[in-house]
């Protein structure tokens, strides 16, 4: 049996802000990949979070000490969110999604990064 490939996007969250991504999959927002640079931390100054808005386990998030750990982790976490997530329960989470992006006036520049803002 094939295993399937999951495409993720990492784009700037703020085109002025290096070290901050929004992380995508097919269209939809679903994490957060920067730079931290905690002093209190700084073996893993860069942190990632999975932010698709239904209730996260405890491993939906973590540490790393680059961009592409964090990428690496990230992926992973995703790949397991998908499989142990029921698709029905992430669909209702996309129609959320989209049921806040139809409430936002047109051209608010907020509707496409809403789903990497928040707290993890």
């Amino acid at each position: 049996m094939a295993k399937k490939t999951i495409t993720l996007n990492a784009r700037s969250k703020w085109p002025d802000v290096k070290d901050d991504y929004v992380i995508w999959h097919q269209d939809h927002a679903i994490g957060r990949i920067r730079l931290v640079a905690d002093p209190k931390a700084p073996a893993t100054p860069w942190e990632w979070f999975i932010t698709v808005p239904v209730a996260m386990p405890a491993w939906a998030n973590g540490t790393g000490e680059s961009c592409d750990v964090c990428m690496k982790e990230f992926s992973a976490a995703w790949s397991r969110f998908l499989k142990e997530i029921p698709a029905e329960r992430l669909e209702r989470a996309w129609e959320f999604e989209r049921a806040a992006q139809s409430r936002r006036p047109r051209g608010d520049p907020s509707a496409a990064l809403q789903g990497a803002q928040g707290g993890h």
